[in-house]
């Protein structure tokens, strides 16, 4: 019987000192911008980050409208270094809830950062978790190289 939790991470270098990409990942405002895969919008969005703090958003589809609610509650808040939250629907309890931990990495004046998420299987190409998440760091990274996304 295999007993292995599904999960996966994508890990990226961001030309950005850390506290800048702490903040691109904890700021309403910036979040708003890039949290989201294409095709996406980010309509509403409200984080409360600290250990215990929920937080809640809503991807809104561009061309069918359709909407998808999205949150959960902050585990461990290290700033700079280490952000662990559960992820799924927004009042979903937290037993039993995907985990993402982010990892920011001081590089010079990079960031190696790594997402990893354990609770679902994700691969390249599924069209689903895992090339959601890329889609969203590939504008998480021209978010913070300064590009305005449509």
């Amino acid at each position: 019987m295999n007993t292995a939790i599904p999960q996966f991470s994508i890990t990226r270098s961001f030309d950005a000192p850390r506290e800048l990409v702490w903040r691109a990942w904890t700021d309403e405002a910036e979040l708003a911008q890039w949290l989201h895969p294409f095709g996406v919008s980010t309509d509403s969005i409200a984080f409360d980050v600290r250990v215990g703090g929920r937080y809640r958003y809503t991807m809104t589809n561009v061309e069918t409208g359709e909407r998808f609610p999205t949150g959960g509650e902050f585990l461990e808040v290290e700033p700079f270094d280490r952000l662990v939250f559960t992820w799924g629907e927004p009042d979903a309890p937290v037993e039993g809830t995907p985990v993402i931990t982010l990892t920011f990495l001081p590089d010079g004046d990079r960031t190696e950062f790594v997402l990893h998420l354990r609770g679902y299987d994700g691969t390249p190409g599924d069209g689903f978790v895992y090339d959601g998440w890329d889609e969203a760091l590939t504008n998480f990274g021209r978010h913070l190289a300064g590009e305005r996304l449509g």
